[in-house]
């Protein structure tokens, strides 16, 4: 284990110590890309799954971090499988695609990764908030292909009558 992976198996899931962790980045910015590897493995050990709250942190206010690794980072929230993993990678891809210059610059094969994170993280997801990222980042990306909003409406669908409140508000918000 390096230095980074036991400073990450110090911390928790309090806001406090993904700060600590994002500050830690901010201050030696050589190990971004550590930290970048980490979260974006589909490896799920606390180190991994801490990397993917910390790189949360760090890159909300610093997208061209993700945009100078965006076809790595498209991967690396494709390949995730663990929940507490998703939801900060699918927070992450909401926050970036939520800005039209980002969305416009996407390539075509980048926007169908994006769709197929999504209703991969719709289809599997067990909590709700990576579900309600994954809905909100598909709809802006709806009319990419006509089955999109398709496909999305009929999920809907399938799952309003017996969803939470959490569901129907995302449902609103996207209508």
């Amino acid at each position: 284990m390096n230095a980074l992976e036991d400073l990450l198996l110090q911390f928790y899931a309090s806001v406090a110590d993904r700060e600590k962790g994002a500050a830690y980045i901010q201050e030696k910015p050589e190990r971004f890309k550590e930290l970048f590897a980490l979260a974006c493995s589909p490896k799920e050990t606390r180190a991994h799954i801490v990397a993917a709250w910390v790189l949360e942190k760090y890159s909300l206010n610093r997208f061209e971090v993700l945009a100078n690794n965006l076809n790595s980072f498209l991967k690396g929230v494709a390949d995730q499988k663990h929940e507490s993993k998703r939801r900060p990678m699918m927070k992450l891809l909401f926050h970036y695609c939520k800005n039209k210059k980002r969305r416009a610059a996407l390539t075509s094969a980048q926007i169908d990764t994006i769709v197929a994170a999504c209703f991969d993280y719709m289809l599997e997801a067990k909590k709700a908030a990576a579900l309600a990222f994954a809905m909100k980042t598909l709809h802006f990306f709806r009319t990419h292909e006509d089955w999109i909003e398709e496909e999305l409406q009929a999920y809907i669908a399938q799952r309003l009558p017996n969803s939470s409140a959490g569901f129907q508000s995302v449902v609103r918000q996207i209508s």
